[in-house]
């Protein structure tokens, strides 16, 4: 891992500063946070190295880190189990992490019900200690018409459900396209916060994406 420590906080600041879990309280006196590690800013370190790359995070004293890879029920290669005696071993807790939830790949129609995939991504998010499952992304064919939109967000409050009986919560990663796209003269974040349930679906405010 090539990276001082003072180029990591360079290149990772608008990261590690614009990224906020936004629940009711947002606005009521809160304990200092812990400042984390989003795994996606040093992902090709992760992808040639990501024992030594998390070895690195942890000296330079790093408690916690989100992943942004999780592919054939692997973190970056291992096993959740596997993963998570690696983030034990190096004192590392993986409080959340980033896993596109997909529609075709993860939702049956005609079963009205999430396919195996997606439950083994809540179940494995569990084994490795995650208290949330945050979903980074939305389709561009579900953002043409707001009756898209809609469905998929009951969709994202079914995985509230599902996440909740494993003990986490669900939660969306915005990026720029919520802000500056429409549908039915309607800002789309602003449909995304009137249709998803708070209790089950929280928001993880990237404030540069928004900017």
């Amino acid at each position: 891992m090539m990276k001082t420590r003072r180029d990591f906080l360079r290149t990772g600041a608008m990261t590690l500063a614009g990224i906020s879990i936004l629940s009711n309280d947002i606005f009521a006196a809160k304990k200092k946070g812990n400042v984390g590690v989003q795994l996606y800013s040093v992902r090709q370190d992760m992808s040639k190295a990501p024992l030594e790359t998390l070895k690195k995070i942890a000296e330079m004293g790093y408690k916690n880190v989100e992943h942004a890879n999780y592919i054939n029920r692997k973190f970056y290669g291992y096993s959740a189990s596997e993963f998570k005696k690696i983030l034990d071993d190096l004192g590392l807790k993986m409080p959340s992490g980033h896993t596109v939830l997909d529609k075709k790949k993860h939702w049956d129609d005609a079963k009205n019900d999430f396919t195996d995939e997606w439950k083994y991504t809540v179940d494995d998010a569990a084994i490795c200690g995650q208290k949330h499952v945050v979903s980074p992304w939305l389709d561009a064919g579900l953002r043409k018409n707001e009756s898209d939109l809609r469905k998929m967000m009951d969709i994202f409050n079914k995985s509230g459900e599902l996440c909740q009986k494993a003990g986490m919560m669900y939660g969306y990663h915005n990026h720029d396209f919520e802000f500056s796209e429409k549908l039915n003269g309607q800002i789309m974040y602003d449909v995304i916060m009137q249709t998803t349930d708070p209790k089950l679906v929280v928001h993880q405010l990237d404030i540069g994406n928004m900017y």
